[in-house]
């Protein structure tokens, strides 16, 4: 993508992820159109383990008990997932019949509620269908607790034609 496109692009995002009960129609048309399509993925995976780095106590001479505690420890793993563009402060990835778009800077975020969004269309005629937004819902199992995104409906589409 150029810049101009980019820029378009930022440009209808932000007018797309607005407050509001509805998108427009035709940003959401000149958004499928700009952000290039890659190859659907059936099964893609994006995770990250976390752990708490080492910690040490002792006692020193003549200062007391001392703790240090060691950088905490984070591995990231992907698997199959489709390549995506940044445009502006957002992530988009275009698969046929659906757009998802991240805020940029979400997996610093430890509840990732509201950080992402994704349109749908329909894949043959390019009409917009909705939009749903990312919810982080977590299920605890013993100590092991594991987090997921679903995306819930959000946005309807317009009513009125521009």
């Amino acid at each position: 993508m150029d810049a101009s496109t980019r820029l378009e692009a930022h440009a209808i995002i932000d007018c797309l992820v607005a407050d509001g009960q509805t998108f427009s129609r035709e940003k959401a048309r000149r958004l499928i159109e700009l952000v290039p399509i890659t190859r659907h993925r059936r099964l893609s995976y994006i995770g990250a383990f976390k752990s708490r780095g080492s910690s040490f106590r002792a006692h020193a001479a003549s200062v007391g008990d001392v703790n240090l505690q060691g950088e905490p420890y984070e591995k990231k793993v992907t698997l199959n997932v489709p390549p995506s563009h940044k445009i502006g402060g957002y992530v988009v990835t275009h698969t046929p019949g659906h757009i998802a778009i991240e805020l940029m800077w979400s997996n610093t975020q430890s509840d990732h509620t509201g950080q992402a969004c994704a349109m749908t269309y329909d894949a043959r005629t390019r009409e917009p269908e909705a939009m749903s937004i990312a919810v982080q819902k977590t299920l605890t199992v013993l100590f092991i607790r594991l987090a997921y995104v679903s995306f819930v409906p959000w946005k309807t589409l317009d009513s009125s034609r521009m």
